[in-house]
């Protein structure tokens, strides 16, 4: 079992951190804000005369934006 941790551990440090320092742009994109500066807002449904383009901070609220 200890073994099977270290190697865990050591894949770990090997792939995931160096694709971190290399790639820091993906991951750490704020949804949120990418709406607002796209003049839409995050809610749970949009209207009849909103156009839904994507998803906020987590799947159940939408960006809305005004046709």
């Amino acid at each position: 079992m200890k073994i099977q941790l270290i190697f865990f551990i050591l894949l770990f440090w090997v792939t995931v951190l160096p694709a971190k320092k290399k790639y820091p742009e993906y991951g750490s994109l704020d949804l949120r804000r990418e709406c607002r500066e796209g003049n839409g807002r995050c809610k749970n449904q949009c209207h009849e005369n909103e156009i839904r383009i994507a998803y906020c901070i987590r799947p159940g609220t939408h960006c809305c934006l005004q046709q």
